[in-house]
């Protein structure tokens, strides 16, 4: 199929913006000649009028420019930041690594990625960068799928490994008081519902989210979960990142107090 006509408009444009460059130039290069001609040749009236000219042709250029680079960085300023999930800590930690108070609410439904991949790392007190090397208060709160849900439901037959990761969680509470300041608080709390809302909400501005969701695999509907990108938001951000974090809070709170609740037909 031969491609559509191109109109006068966009021809126009199209040619423009191949030669703005050379015209700007050829305008530097006429200034300059125009400065070597003499008086009986080009009146200095007539230079004159040809310099203001030439001026706001190389004006409106440069404003085509800067408007171009600002409409630029407006887009890259308002593009939603995707990470993998293995990008989850070098992430995390760069927002953490100088702070003095760090508080973190994670919402997993085995902790694998999680537990496993970034907070054990932001804990340890053998990793130069954390939390604990770096004598930062903290308060770091967990929600994982209760183990007697996924082991009475078979659609959570997969998250087995959310009992052994509780245990760890648990070990850690234990431990950390010895090696960490005063203050420091490491909680671990269950929930029984499906899941929803995944991720880390880090000193209450920085959330890094992402959902849980069914997809056909091996021919069966499988629920997926914290393995998969996560979206990053903050409440400044051009993408309603105060209302979702508002929502994440909303499901923190609700599995760490289930009983002060109330639900409403809307």
């Amino acid at each position: 199929m031969p491609a559509p006509k191109k109109t006068f408009l966009e021809r126009l444009k199209e040619g423009y913006e191949v030669a703005k460059k050379p015209i700007a130039y050829i305008i530097m290069f006429v200034a300059l000649l125009l400065q070597t001609l003499p008086t009986d040749l080009m009146p200095k009236s007539v230079q004159g009028h040809t310099y203001m000219v030439m001026l706001l042709i190389l004006a409106l250029i440069l404003m085509e420019i800067l408007f171009t680079i600002y409409e630029n960085s407006i887009k890259d300023k308002a593009k939603l930041n995707i990470i993998e999930a293995g990008e989850l800590y070098d992430s995390i930690l760069a927002i953490v690594l100088k702070e003095k108070n760090v508080t973190i609410k994670y919402i997993g439904v085995a902790g694998r990625i999680g537990w496993t991949n970034v907070i054990t790392k932001l804990l340890n007190e053998n990793n130069p960068d954390s939390l604990v090397a770096n004598r930062t208060k903290f308060n770091v709160e967990i929600a994982l799928l209760n183990p007697k849900t996924q082991n009475d439901d078979k659609d959570y037959k997969r998250f087995k490994t959310v009992n052994e990761i509780s245990d760890q969680i648990k070990d850690a509470a234990e431990h950390l008081p010895a090696v960490s300041v005063p203050g420091c608080n490491l909680s671990l709390y269950h929930y029984t519902h499906m899941p929803n809302m995944l991720g880390f909400l880090v000193n209450d501005n920085y959330l890094f989210v992402t959902y849980a969701f069914w997809e056909t695999l091996l021919g069966k509907m499988t629920l997926r979960a914290g393995g998969t990108d996560y979206f990053i938001y903050d409440k400044n951000d051009d993408f309603g990142g105060q209302e979702v974090i508002r929502r994440f809070n909303g499901w923190f709170n609700y599995i760490s107090d289930p009983n002060d609740i109330s639900i409403e037909d809307s």
